[in-house]
């Protein structure tokens, strides 16, 4: 039997299968080994697996959803997703680090402790795998027509948009930036925002996350991207061409086949090559 919360607005479920859930409820006390409140939070709910406990406190705000996942797990543990519609995030690595995969394996990001990026993803069921310690993520998912209104001024995040509207690729990642000084002062302001006048509230989350994101195109414009992130990027755009190897993809981005190979498989779990065969076989393609 799989479980889910039935809240067709939210951007994502949680998804468990049999009886792996030992309880799933709202809550309004703290777990002791909790932090990073939101004071205006909607909901604090709490789920308890095996080996694992998940806290989520929930804002759903329109034109934002806002979800501070706060994760213990004493093993590592793989948790399912459900993402019901084509759907943009912007996601906070606050502490911890986590991967993301298709159902069938195949990596599609790792999320390293204090950084944050734009992505999307289309709809269909993912995989998140959860390290041993605490893990703590602020998801915001965004909605397309309001970041369209805000980006206008932000050259490489509009260009992820214009792909987002096109509907051709299932899911990207922008390139990753850490949480520096200016980040955390906006966060820390988004956190404390008081519960009680709406329009504080949404002028708050409105300015807040205008800034971060202006902030995140100045970093991605004035930043060479890392070879492993570009190789994906590059694979998942033509790995349908017979002349995607590992030596063509070396001379493309001017390193060693070695270097490529070691630096992909280190951030990704598969070479170029690997990664290019599974591509494929999901299409059905020689």
């Amino acid at each position: 039997m799989t479980k889910h919360n039935p809240n067709a607005m939210k951007p994502y479920n949680l998804i468990f299968i049999g009886d792996e859930l030992l309880s799933d409820h709202p809550i309004h006390d703290w777990p002791e080994w909790t932090y990073y409140p939101i004071s205006f939070s909607d909901e604090m709910h709490y789920y308890k697996l095996a080996e694992m406990e998940i806290l989520s406190q929930r804002v759903h705000h329109t034109p934002f959803y806002i979800d501070l996942v706060q994760a213990k797990a004493n093993a590592l543990k793989s948790v399912r997703f459900e993402i019901p519609r084509r759907q943009l995030f912007l996601y906070f690595m606050l502490s911890g680090q986590l991967s993301f995969t298709s159902p069938e394996g195949c990596p599609i990001t790792h999320t390293d402790n204090n950084t944050y990026l734009l992505l999307y993803y289309d709809s269909g069921h993912y995989l998140v795998e959860v390290s041993p310690g605490h893990q703590t993520a602020l998801i915001v998912g965004l909605d397309a027509d309001w970041l369209d209104s805000v980006s206008a001024g932000f050259p490489v995040i509009r260009s992820m948009l214009m792909r987002f509207f096109d509907g051709i690729d299932p899911f990207e990642m922008m390139h990753a930036q850490r949480i520096d000084r200016q980040v955390k002062k906006w966060l820390f302001k988004f956190y404390s925002t008081t519960k009680g006048n709406p329009g504080i509230i949404d002028g708050n989350i409105r300015k807040y996350l205008s800034h971060i994101l202006g902030h995140y195109e100045t970093s991605l414009a004035r930043q060479s991207h890392e070879l492993a992130f570009m190789v994906k990027r590059y694979i998942d755009r033509n790995y349908h061409t017979p002349e995607i190897t590992n030596d063509h993809l070396a001379k493309e981005f001017h390193v060693t086949e070695r270097t490529l190979r070691n630096q992909f498989k280190h951030d990704y779990q598969l070479t170029p090559h690997e990664y290019c065969t599974y591509l494929r076989a999901q299409k059905h393609m020689p």
